[in-house]
């Protein structure tokens, strides 16, 4: 049976505030002390929670989030944004959660309980990265952002996909663009799926064949757009427009065709997905899909307050509209 936190005390003959600045990181407690607390806290399956429980009697007002893209990708910091005016309107405090020690041992469970938050943001992962069923199981509030998951307290918050990518390619189709060429994200991830999906049902829609020459398989960023665009204008029937799951793979794929001697739009016409701050000041300035990612991040705190002060809350799946920003990227094609 697991031990309480006075139980571990007694047993490293240290005092309870010593096991708790132990699990909660603090530096003031020599190197020797936390080996031996930590030896007993493996041994015994202590949950660090525990100790939250028996020493703090009120809420840590404390949520978590997990990032795998790092605090200064241009996605995180529009969002960044938002959470912060929610956290500030409903009264929390954000750790970030490092990924030190993110391996096939590693547990969410131990680690949220560790910090003792009351709820965790998940962004920027995919399905296959880590054990989310432990997450979800145990019962921790969790928003997931661009990951479908959801569990009796988990639920998740995205853009409007599919409906962005259709609205993208009708406007290119309303150009008499009818070689349509897609750079896709990542295809494991859940709105790299998505996106994909709606490029096809967007041509079928439109009576337009599909043609495997015309995609490239993308990872979001700059390189993977530049060399798929440099595959499209290898080929002897090239497309006039190219649609990105990026703003920074339409900024790789505007570069290849500035460096074949070509012209973004005159010879090939591109969008975007983002509208990140530099896609306002590229030559030309790119036409793109604007997430508003500020009311994402606003929403999915706010969600997660929900699930955190109402247990029986059903899990939300939230979907935020997009805006086609049209600027000088595109034109109209006269073949």
């Amino acid at each position: 049976m697991g031990k309480n936190i006075r139980e571990i005390a007694e047993l490293a003959g240290v005092s309870i505030a010593t096991v708790s600045k132990v699990m909660n990181g603090y530096t003031s407690v020599s190197a020797k002390t936390k080996e031996k607390v930590m030896q007993i806290v493996n041994d015994t399956g202590f949950m660090p929670n525990s100790a939250a429980r028996e020493l703090v009697k009120k809420r840590s007002m404390t949520l978590g989030i997990f990032l795998t893209n790092g605090l200064t990708h241009p996605f995180f910091q529009k969002l960044l944004g938002g959470i912060e005016v929610a956290l500030k309107e409903k009264g929390y405090d954000l750790i970030y959660l490092a990924q030190v020690g993110w391996t096939s041992e590693y547990s969410f469970v131990r680690h949220l309980r560790s910090r003792n938050v009351e709820g965790v943001l998940v962004f920027g992962f995919q399905r296959k990265d880590l054990n989310f069923d432990e997450l979800i199981q145990a019962e921790i509030p969790t928003i997931f952002i661009d990951l479908d998951l959801s569990g009796p307290r988990s639920g998740y918050i995205t853009s409007e996909n599919r409906q962005s990518i259709k609205r993208a390619v009708d406007y290119l189709y309303s150009l008499n663009h009818r070689k349509i060429a897609f750079i896709t994200g990542t295809l494991e991830s859940f709105a790299g799926r998505l996106r994909f999906e709606a490029y096809r049902q967007a041509l079928e829609d439109l009576g337009l064949p599909y043609v495997s020459e015309y995609v490239a398989a993308g990872n979001w960023e700059k390189p993977s757009g530049y060399a798929g665009t440099k595959r499209f204008l290898a080929l002897d029937d090239r497309p006039t427009a190219i649609l990105c799951s990026s703003d920074m793979s339409a900024i790789g794929a505007m570069e290849a065709v500035l460096d074949a001697g070509l012209s973004v739009p005159d010879d090939l016409s591109v969008i975007g997905f983002d509208d990140i701050e530099l896609s306002q000041h590229l030559r030309p300035p790119l036409t793109t899909i604007r997430q508003n990612t500020f009311q994402i991040g606003k929403q999915a705190v706010e969600l997660l307050v929900e699930l955190i002060n109402n247990p029986n809350s059903p899990p939300p799946a939230e979907s935020i509209p997009t805006e086609l920003i049209i600027r000088d990227s595109c034109t109209i094609c006269r073949e």
